[in-house]
């Protein structure tokens, strides 16, 4: 009797945030992301695949498929083994869950290459990163490595804490009444779009590396954060590239754990709109004062704090709640017909890691998925000194990118290209070394002006 309660299937509601994702999945479009790593040698597929099925082990909410209830979906505990693919140079494709066994995560590898993809209804960037180094953790330790039990990564055989399974905003939910929803100042109005040809199938991932110090110094003399920083060069390379009408709309996720203590492993993070007008903005000065005033004031606790309300809130009105799920997903997909996404680019930066050397980490990378109408979005992370920017982009012309990355070269950021996955209309693209013989493992950075031609 007790052998049957353990083995009973576990289920886990969606988190507030995240209750959403599943109804706008379809086999061309999911709500999803990439996190993942170089090593310092090549990779062993199968030692890989141990490594993530012991990893599973530590993280309940992600050893999970999706699936229907009466009124929502939900998370239910899946015993089947999970996959590692093929690295093969299609990036953020919907996940196939025939070919991941139900699981809402893919992980592949290739030579010293692996990347995670997540769908967003699992957890955001925060939780997908200690996934992935737990996994790489495992991985090495497969491979005769030893962590000490203070090295950061957690280890697979870990209890789960009981913290990382709350919903953060349920957690800090403050009663608001129906009149209070700001539901519409939420979505916003219709945003400049970047115009370009669309890409038949697959997205082209076009970045280039930088010293992270250099690009915090100037930050710091502007009195600014590295991401306003960066916002500020992206609109003013917008302007450049565009003929802009409307407002440029930036949006940029906030990670709620530093103002809301949380250990939650699900999605806790809400997203601020940045807006930038043209005719207000006649520099890359103005542009970045102008997102760093918006970062600063609508990132404020007290608007979060209005945010995790209304988004509660709103979930929990008793007509959305009697409804069934069919019905939900017919009048949810109806409106999602008539508003398309609201913003000009999306922005992430995961902030700076630093890994054990143990775990043989050389880089860290992050890539945000696109859309028809959000054709190209920007991830960035630190790792060791430098910072990586990867525009993921869904048109050919990458015009903004490399003016993004020239307005930075001009305030005296080298920026080295890295020979990234570049597919185009293929399913099978070649995968070029990102590391261009390490030369810039050393910080030998080449300058804008050589490598953007």
């Amino acid at each position: 009797m007790n052998e049957n309660k353990k083995n009973k299937p576990v289920k886990f509601a969606l988190d507030s945030s995240a209750a959403f994702y599943p109804y706008f999945t379809t086999r061309k479009a999911q709500s999803m992301y990439c996190v993942g790593a170089v090593l310092d040698g090549d990779i062993d597929r199968e030692v890989l695949k141990r490594a993530v099925n012991d990893a599973l082990n530590r993280f309940p909410l992600y050893k999970t498929k999706v699936i229907r209830g009466y009124g929502s979906y939900m998370l239910k505990s899946n015993d089947v083994e999970a996959e590692v693919f093929d690295l093969d140079g299609k990036v953020l494709k919907p996940i196939d869950t025939k070919l991941t066994h139900g699981y809402q995560f893919r992980l592949a590898c290739r030579r010293d290459r692996l990347t995670l993809e997540m769908f967003h209804a699992l957890t955001d960037a925060n939780g997908a990163i200690a996934f992935l180094t737990a996994i790489i953790r495992r991985y090495r330790e497969l491979c005769g490595v030893e962590f000490d039990g203070n090295c950061g990564v957690e280890a697979w055989n870990a209890a789960p804490k009981a913290g990382e399974l709350e919903d953060g905003f349920k957690k800090y939910y403050k009663r608001i009444s129906l009149r209070e929803l700001n539901l519409k100042g939420m979505a916003g109005g219709v945003p400049h779009r970047i115009k370009g040809t669309l890409l038949k199938d697959g997205y082209i991932l076009e970045d280039g590396v930088m010293d992270a110090d250099k690009l915090l110094e100037n930050a710091r003399a502007m009195g600014v954060s590295l991401t306003a920083y960066v916002a500020g060069a992206v609109a003013y390379g917008i302007i450049k590239t565009s003929e802009v009408k409307r407002p440029i709309v930036i949006m940029v996720p906030v990670n709620l754990r530093k103002l809301f203590p949380t250990e939650s492993l699900s999605n806790f993070v809400t997203f601020v709109r940045l807006i930038v007008k043209k005719e207000e903005c006649a520099s890359f000065e103005d542009c970045v004062k102008t997102c760093a005033a918006q970062l600063k004031e609508k990132a404020a606790k007290d608007k979060m704090q209005a945010f995790i309300s209304t988004t509660v809130r709103a979930q929990r009105n008793f007509i959305f709640r009697a409804v069934p799920l069919f019905l939900k997903w017919i009048l949810i997909r109806l409106g999602r017909l008539f508003m398309k996404s609201r913003q000009t680019i999306i922005i992430s930066n995961l902030g700076g890691f630093d890994l054990p050397e143990q775990m043989g980490v050389d880089e860290l990378l992050v890539n945000l998925n696109v859309s028809a109408n959000n054709v190209q979005n920007l991830g960035i992370v630190s790792y060791r000194g430098r910072c990586k920017l990867t525009f993921t982009s869904a048109i050919a012309e990458l015009d903004m990118p490399q003016a993004t990355f020239e307005i930075l070269s001009e305030q005296g950021v080298n920026v080295a290209k890295t020979g990234f996955i570049r597919n185009k209309d293929t399913d099978n693209a070649p995968i070029t070394n990102i590391q261009e013989d390490k030369q810039y493992e050393k910080a030998k950075f080449r300058t804008t002006e050589k490598t953007l031609s």
